[in-house]
């Protein structure tokens, strides 16, 4: 049995995002960095927001080496952490996002959860963080599967579908019947969705946009479920490597991690670009104003 998400006692409880990792068969850079920012943020908890492992990997041996090695800096250090998927994740085709998601949950310290399974999408899962002096929940993440690609016909990347949209809301109000109250949140996932473009142009709080958002053309207005559940205080991804600003529209931040990897796909001058991840501080006496900022590889 893991142990419960709690608070410090000091009321606070860190986050540190990466994305992007890119891990193949063979050790690189990447874990280096992770190992560095860690030592440095020292959060209670990891999230890696897909695109962890790619298609570098040849046999099953070398998906399963590449998920070891990005273990290694959380476990070493007793930190939990937790994963939701890419669009490259199963591209080497050797196992399934449910075979991979049972080899992350044999670590000690990761948390993420098979969850709820619809059309190709697992790992849809919620993580409720404990008050530090009661067993009742100050806050909460939730972790969705945003999909790969989309019909030839339609083309570019995926949507979050309908039914995880459903379980989205089903799950929120179970936590608002149960605790009598909304329960402050984050949403994680790796693709992002059209309202990024929106917050981008109409609120920007921090950071550099690159590239354009390459997000789904097909919108089932999960960003306006968000607003009228009224739980989720931000949704951060990861995907658009070059990308890591924080925006805001109808009082929700939407954000980047940047990017944490060495190993991803190339052509776009990514040897210049800072690696990053994302850090949250939440406090339970406000956990709905939480306080974000990255921690970029040259950093001191």
């Amino acid at each position: 049995m893991k142990l419960p998400l709690k608070f410090d006692t000091n009321g606070n409880f860190k986050i540190v995002q990466f994305t992007d990792l890119h891990q193949g068969p063979d050790r690189d850079k990447t874990i280096d960095l992770m190992n560095k920012i860690l030592e440095y943020e020292k959060p209670n908890m990891v999230v890696l927001t897909g695109d962890n492992i790619d298609g570098k990997c040849k046999t099953i041996d070398d998906v399963k080496n590449a998920i070891n090695y990005i273990a290694e800096p959380m476990e070493t250090r007793d930190i939990p952490w937790c994963i939701v998927f890419g669009n490259h994740d199963d591209e080497h085709n050797l196992m399934s996002k449910e075979e991979m998601m049972n080899v992350y949950m044999t670590f000690e310290h990761n948390v993420s959860q098979i969850g709820y399974k619809t059309f190709d999408r697992i790992g849809n899962y919620n993580l409720l963080i404990e008050s530090s002096k009661e067993n009742i929940p100050k806050f909460n993440i939730y972790m969705i599967d945003s999909g790969k690609y989309a019909p030839s016909f339609i083309g570019g990347y995926n949507w979050i579908k309908f039914t995880q949209i459903c379980w989205y809301k089903r799950t929120a109000l179970k936590i608002k019947q149960k605790y009598n109250k909304r329960i402050p949140s984050l949403m994680f996932f790796h693709i992002p969705l059209k309202r990024f473009k929106d917050a981008w142009s109409s609120g920007l709080i921090d950071g550099e946009r690159i590239e354009e958002e390459s997000c789904a053309k097909i919108n089932l207005c999960l960003f306006n479920t968000i607003v009228k559940t009224g739980d989720v205080k931000g949704v951060f991804v990861g995907h658009d490597h070059l990308n890591n600003y924080l925006a805001a529209i109808n009082g929700i931040k939407l954000g980047y991690a940047g990017y944490t990897g060495y190993g991803g796909y190339g052509g776009y001058g990514q040897d210049n670009i800072p690696r990053s991840a994302r850090v949250f501080l939440i406090n339970e006496s406000d956990s709905a104003n939480f306080k974000t900022w990255l921690r970029k590889e040259g950093d001191k």
